[in-house]
């Protein structure tokens, strides 16, 4: 009964520091959704000026049925809840899930690169979409369909400029990652050097230290090689496609809908409905246009109104027979193929260490653990975080 009350309390906690957060963002940025509610229900216009008063009650109600400790907890953690998000929840996820968020590094890397025009670009969009809501002249409506049409045909230029684009980002960093070993060693054999000079304690526990960073290094590759080895084979990489894909429907879906009110607010009489046309109609009437269906109450009119739903139509057929084709075969296997090469780069790196500690000081990695363990016993730890067994728990067996 405990665990449910506290899984309900944790709930409940979430949906209130989301719920505040979301209306205080959207009350700053976006539209006072307060003064909309309002003026939708008469029976809150009365207490609405008297909002400060209920605010206070209701803290209070709060303290009182929590108790000072609890309360304080909560309230500061709800207070707090985008510092929370940002700085423990957001790097924590990514920590945990590393080896997936480095699939997405090409995504990344093109979002940080090209971040200025995409911006720019992004900006005028939105605010094509706030002026299609706001005006009615024809100029104005005019001037949002064509920046709304330039957008959604820059964002297809891109997507097809990145199919067939010779380089990736996964392709140049394949040969940085096999040359990594050849730093690790030389650094090593420069260390080891200086070290080697005197035969004191203080000289050994240096020589023990070298070792150490050197055996890191092997680990380290080691690990990472196996982790992507293991994301590759579990199919994440798809991830990354699959989501472009959902992006461009998604987009395609909601700037065809603006341009479909737009031209409504243009000509009343290019579309037709029995019913009292809404806004999110457009909409449905474009999520029905790009599938080829008819489950729109809507009805296209006019010849305007039939042009964009058959190139919205042509939208369509270029996501399923090009995208989904292209992005999902050709690319995605050379996607996997210069993911591989990093992952064959890094074995390549751990196993050059490997062969220099035999070939050169004549240790085995076991060998090595053991001389470090000797000298670090909390080194035991560091092996079990990257899944290496211990030698002294080896040597139990």
């Amino acid at each position: 009964m405990k665990s449910r009350l506290k899984q309900l309390g944790y709930v409940l906690r979430e949906v209130s520091a989301i719920s505040l957060w979301v209306f205080i963002v959207i009350k700053l940025f976006i539209y006072d959704v307060d003064l909309l509610l309002i003026s939708r229900v008469e029976s809150l216009q009365r207490v609405y000026p008297y909002k400060f008063f209920f605010l206070i009650a209701g803290l209070a109600a709060g303290w009182l049925i929590l108790g000072s400790k609890y309360a304080r907890t909560i309230f500061l953690y709800i207070g707090a809840y985008p510092f929370v998000v940002v700085f423990w929840r957001v790097p924590k996820l990514l920590f945990k899930n590393w080896a997936t968020l480095l699939l997405f590094a090409p995504a990344i890397e093109t979002l940080i690169s090209k971040f200025k025009w995409r911006f720019i670009m992004a900006s005028f969009a939105m605010l094509a979409a706030l002026g299609i809501s706001l005006f009615t002249r024809p100029v104005p409506l005019l001037s949002c369909m064509i920046v709304l049409g330039i957008y959604l045909s820059l964002h297809y230029v891109f997507r097809i400029r990145v199919v067939y684009n010779p380089k990736s980002l996964f392709a140049n960093m394949a040969p940085i990652m096999g040359q990594l070993w050849q730093h690790s060693i030389d650094t090593f054999k420069a260390s080891d050097q200086n070290s080697a000079k005197a035969d004191t304690a203080e000289s050994r526990s240096k020589q023990i230290q070298n070792l150490k960073n050197l055996y890191l290094n092997n680990l380290v590759w080691s690990y990472l090689a196996t982790r992507l080895r293991l994301a590759v084979s579990s199919r994440r990489t798809d991830l990354y496609f699959i989501i472009a894909l959902i992006y461009t429907s998604a987009l395609t879906v909601v700037i065809f809908g603006f341009e479909y009110w737009a031209l409504y607010r243009l000509r009343p009489s290019s579309f037709s409905s029995t019913f009292a046309i809404a806004p999110w109609e457009f909409f449905l009437f474009s999520f029905n246009a790009i599938l080829h269906t008819q489950f729109a109450t809507l009805t296209a009119t006019s010849g305007a109104a039939l042009f964009l739903a058959n190139l919205e139509l042509g939208a369509g057929l270029i996501i399923g027979l090009f995208f989904v084709f292209v992005l999902l075969t050709s690319q995605r296997e050379r996607y996997r193929h210069d993911l591989s090469m990093i992952v064959d780069q890094l074995s390549r790196s751990a196993r050059e260490i490997e062969t220099f500690l035999d070939r050169e000081l004549g240790l085995k990695l076991i060998e090595v653990e053991v001389k470090i363990i000797e000298e670090d016993p909390t080194f035991s730890s560091t092996l079990k975080s990257f899944n290496r067994t211990p030698p002294e728990a080896i040597l139990q067996r």
